[in-house]
């Protein structure tokens, strides 16, 4: 969630959401489309998306007996901590925006759970 003075920009694992608009933004057209040659504490959100989704399947190998927990806590982990980066990202102190890194809590809760 990235509160600023003329409204509220919603970060999804897969879509910047503009409440106010309704403008959605993929992770795809963020990455390759709108923003060439972005600061890399910028790219650390599709980052973080990637780590969520492997993480996701891991989990999901579970119900045929291959998961390693230890992988599966560890992608989520450094997720979260990856969503804690692009939260610093967006953050701007001379623009007085501060992104709350929402998702770095489910994230971290998550890799809790996963562990062995």
């Amino acid at each position: 969630m990235i509160p600023y003075d003329g409204g509220l920009s919603l970060t999804f694992s897969v879509a910047l959401v503009a409440p106010e608009t309704l403008s959605v933004t993929s992770v795809y057209h963020y990455v390759f489309v709108y923003t060439r040659d972005i600061p890399p504490a910028l790219l650390a959100w599709p980052i973080a998306t990637l780590l969520y989704a492997t993480g996701a399947v891991s989990a999901a190998l579970s119900r045929v007996d291959r998961e390693d927990r230890r992988v599966t806590a560890g992608l989520f982990a450094l997720g979260a901590f990856d969503v804690c980066y692009a939260a610093v990202g967006f953050s701007s102190a001379r623009a007085g925006v501060f992104a709350i890194p929402l998702g770095a809590g489910f994230l971290g809760l998550a890799a809790w759970t996963s562990r062995p």
